[in-house]
């Protein structure tokens, strides 16, 4: 518990207090941090998230977005080696996930730390992972990178998992003949493989 930190899924689930820095200090309190290094703690966790203009505020009057940022700062206070995220996106608006998205992976840069992402969104596992585990039936499906799992898009589909709509247009056009990459997992990606196909079609015609 001192060395792996979780947020869950939904943060009314995980938040305790009734004003955001006392619910960020909550964990560290507990491990007995000192005083004077859970202020500077919870201090940086909220900015880190960009919710210190919020630190006196009622988390139950906030929106999901930034209660999830409450929590996520909650658990970062803690200074964990490993951070575990439980479908940290789930119920939030495209620009609400990308936030949560790009928090997560700045702190992961700036920390070094290992984070564990819990996904059905495989938007999310391509923008923020580098090894992807995929469980099917309480067993290990596939291990690797992101393009090495994301090239298996049938078998992932098969499981129940919706792989990235850009993934899936590209596993169509396979299917019809194109003679186009089976590892696009991005818009840029595909905007890419796009432009090379058009590149290598007016090759041919000259």
């Amino acid at each position: 518990r001192r060395t792996v930190g979780m947020v869950f899924q939904n943060p009314d689930n995980q938040i305790v207090a009734n004003v955001v820095e006392e619910d960020v200090a909550f964990a560290p309190e507990n491990l007995g941090v000192p005083p004077e290094e859970i202020r500077r703690r919870v201090d940086d966790a909220l900015k880190a998230v960009g919710m210190y203009e919020f630190r006196e505020h009622a988390p139950h009057l906030l929106s999901g977005g930034r209660n999830q940022r409450i929590a996520i700062a909650g658990v970062i206070a803690m200074e964990p080696k490993v951070l575990i995220l439980d479908e940290p996106t789930a119920g939030l608006d495209p620009r609400g996930r990308d936030l949560i998205l790009e928090l997560v992976k700045a702190y992961q840069q700036e920390t070094e730390s290992t984070v564990l992402l819990v996904s059905h969104s495989m938007e999310d596992v391509a923008k923020l992972a580098t090894k992807v585990l995929v469980m099917n039936q309480s067993h290990l499906a596939m291990y690797g990178t992101v393009p090495e799992v994301y090239s298996r898009g049938e078998e992932l589909v098969q499981m129940g998992l919706n792989v990235p709509q850009v993934t899936r247009i590209f596993m169509e056009l396979k299917k019809r003949g194109f003679p186009v990459s089976d590892s696009v997992y991005t818009v840029r990606q595909g905007k890419e493989e796009l432009l090379r196909l058009e590149g290598r079609r007016e090759a041919a015609e000259c």
